[in-house]
């Protein structure tokens, strides 16, 4: 397989000069020779050269003006120059210099010289294409996927970013710097503790640090991001010096996995917990009993003649009523309590935590179940319909110690339909059939 040869073009006046640099250098590169700035620029943009060779010192045109006609081509603008001259003075190489020259070679030419000094740059030139390209290519990716570049130098709190991290947060894409505080005022106070925790992890040795938090955007509102980052340099004492990461938002896939959760674990149709999320939190509430001591209590509740009303106007109306139901339900506990839909037109009521005496825990309970059986007793506006329903239920208590879900729902079960077969409209405590409360 051949290997490509860099190619140079030589740009001098001097016919010996020339021969000289080709047959010394002939090896090694592979030359063009050019004797006046005009030719050279038109042997350069035929065929571009992967560096040019350029005497300073020429008629009509000299070097100087050669690079600038040479750099202000965009084609040829990133090759570069090297120039050769007898000139030994400073203002001479300054001038160079600021035309765009790479370097700056005095005769007599001293081979050797020129061909360490071509290698050099020649080298120096191809890490700054491999450079840019990695640049370019990184850019376009996170282009793509929309992430947000930071890099936070920690002593400073100076963090700076690429456009993409301000279109995240609605921000103007000159705002390519801030201190880290104004970044931080951002982040939601809700998460702004488990963001602190998980960057002291980076800091303490990990190096990497990984959040997901709630940060306010220009226009007020929170989005939801992924924060990624990593500790890429610390100090002679091991303290983090300089972190580089990316943000992303994830507001979709939140809303998704929200929604997700919505379906699994509550009932649609009253937005109350489904019975997969009611057995999880009485199962809860069984291991928070046997750690406290403390007694709780769960209510089963039915409807009474339900089936009637849907059978006479239709399930719109039960559908009302049911969530009318739900709603009386959660006015009337406390917030630690749980309100849920088995189905149909059977609820769950747990309340936890009542007290650590069983015969006063019954008593709180019982303040709640009567205070249940006056709202759900009040008529029902459904519509343009006014309805009057009842509830049956049955009320059974638990305090954690050999109690399992299954056996507190059917004791529950039980007690309520104690309470259908002594007329309706009632509370039935499991195991005191003779004692049912009526309203």
């Amino acid at each position: 397989m051949t290997v490509s040869r860099p190619k140079i073009l030589a740009i001098d006046d001097t016919p010996e000069n020339l021969v000289l640099l080709a047959t010394a250098l002939e090896k090694e590169f592979d030359f063009q020779l050019a004797a006046s700035g005009a030719a050279g620029l038109v042997l350069a943009e035929a065929s571009p050269p992967d560096l040019i060779l350029l005497d300073v010192m020429m008629p009509q045109m000299d070097g100087f003006e050669t690079c600038r006609r040479l750099k202000a081509n965009p084609v040829l603008a990133a090759i570069p120059v090297i120039f050769i001259t007898a000139l030994s003075d400073v203002e001479s190489e300054v001038t160079g210099l600021k035309e765009g020259g790479a370097d700056f070679i005095t005769k007599p030419i001293r081979i050797e010289l020129v061909r360490q000094r071509i290698r050099n740059i020649l080298k120096l030139t191809q890490l700054s294409l491999e450079l840019q390209r990695s640049e370019q290519r990184l850019s376009l990716v996170m282009e793509v996927t929309g992430d947000g570049i930071w890099d936070w130098e920690v002593a400073t709190g100076k963090v700076i970013h690429n456009a993409m991290w301000c279109h995240i947060l609605g921000l103007s894409p000159d705002y390519l710097e801030h201190s880290l505080g104004k970044y931080s005022e951002r982040i939601h106070p809700e998460h702004a503790e488990g963001v602190r925790a998980a960057l002291d992890a980076a800091f303490i040795g990990v190096d990497y640090y990984t959040c997901e938090y709630q940060i306010q955007h220009a226009e007020g509102h929170y989005v939801w991001v992924s924060d990624h980052g990593k500790v890429v340099q610390r100090d002679a004492y091991g303290a983090p010096v300089r972190l580089v990461g990316s943000i992303r938002n994830i507001d979709e896939r939140k809303r998704n996995e929200a929604e997700i959760h919505q379906l699994a674990f509550y009932d649609t149709l009253t937005e109350l917990p489904n019975r997969r999320l009611m057995n999880d939190r009485l199962q809860q509430a069984l291991f928070k009993s046997a750690r406290s001591k403390l007694v709780g209590a769960v209510m089963f509740i039915d409807m009474d003649r339900f089936k009637e009303l849907n059978d006479t106007h239709g399930h719109a109306m039960g559908d009302l009523l049911l969530q009318e139901v739900a709603h009386r339900l959660k006015l009337c506990v406390r917030q630690q309590d749980t309100v849920a839909r088995l189905g149909g037109d059977e609820f769950i009521v747990l309340l936890e935590g009542l007290s650590a005496s069983s015969s006063q825990a019954l008593i709180n309970a019982q303040v709640v179940s009567s205070k249940l059986l006056r709202s759900l007793n009040e008529p029902y506006q459904l519509g343009e319909l006014s309805y009057h329903s009842t509830p049956s239920v049955g009320l059974t208590m638990f305090s954690g110690d050999g109690d399992t879900i299954d056996e507190i729902l059917k004791r529950a079960d039980v007690a309520m339909y104690q309470s259908k077969a002594a007329g309706r409209n009632r509370v039935s405590v499991y195991g005191d059939t003779g004692n049912a409360e009526a309203v």
